[in-house]
């Protein structure tokens, strides 16, 4: 049986980031651009979402 593990990198500027196997799910900051990131890790590849929230109108 292989044994798959992926790497994800962030999608704005390309830091490397971190390290999954299938089916795992990893929420973080990337140090370098600071944008929070979710990362799911399939049996193809990875999949990464920028979280952007809303700010509030003062």
């Amino acid at each position: 049986m292989e044994n798959k593990v992926y790497m994800a990198s962030c999608p704005i500027c390309g830091h490397t980031l971190f390290k999954g196997k299938p089916e795992s799910y990893i929420e973080g900051g990337c140090p370098k651009c600071k944008n929070y990131l979710q990362i799911h890790f399939t049996d193809v590849g990875v999949k990464s979402n920028i979280i952007v929230s809303k700010k509030e109108k003062s």
